[in-house]
């Protein structure tokens, strides 16, 4: 699939939804897609979910043409968020978009917050995006099966990146990072 068919895509449910790509989306998309990582800089509110949440879908389709006959299960982006209130609205806003263009992905939350119940069922079956904290995702990478667990991530998008700078909880995510570029060496790193 080429970029003008893989943009149709999302230009598609953005239409149905009564909106408009902006062009830091669609550059997201382009960059993503060609295999850059990046820092993404735009005001609250104006789609960042979408440019960078988008984008991974979007190279899972290329990289995958029957996408939606065989999906490949397992965990294909970390999302880390240092504010749990964030979570649930990238949750909703992300498995609206993979559920508006008939893509059977998954969307998970795991936090301090999260029951020892699902933390269990994600460890059996991880969904394709998991939103957590900095702390999280230390004690995942501190498991005994964790290499499994990230073998196919294909992203790290860091949410309000400049929160977590010069912090604990910011040097616990670059030790995660670090560690998760050791495991998956097509992984690519982006921040908001």
């Amino acid at each position: 699939m080429n970029k003008t068919q893989l943009h149709k895509i999302a230009e598609n449910y953005f239409d149905q939804q009564g909106w408009e790509a902006f062009p830091f989306q669609k550059k997201t998309w382009d960059a993503f897609l060609a295999g850059k990582h990046g820092l993404l800089n735009a005001p609250t509110g104006s789609g960042k979910t979408y440019a960078l949440w988008v984008a991974v879908v979007l190279d899972y389709i290329k990289k995958h043409p029957d996408y939606k006959k065989k999906p490949k299960k397992g965990l294909k982006a970390i999302w880390i968020t240092p504010l749990r209130s964030l979570s649930q609205e990238i949750a909703q806003a992300s498995q609206r978009f993979v559920d508006g263009i008939d893509l059977p992905f998954t969307v998970g939350i795991r936090s301090g917050d999260t029951s020892t119940k699902e933390r269990t069922a994600q460890r059996k079956s991880m969904p394709d995006l998991l939103i957590t904290t900095p702390e999280s995702l230390h004690l995942l990478l501190g498991s005994k099966d964790h290499a499994k667990i990230f073998k196919d991530c294909q992203a790290i998008i860091i949410d309000e990146w400049h929160e977590l700078l010069g912090t604990k909880r910011g040097v616990q995510m670059e030790l995660g990072i670090s560690r998760l570029l050791g495991l998956s060496k097509n992984i690519r790193v982006w921040g908001n």
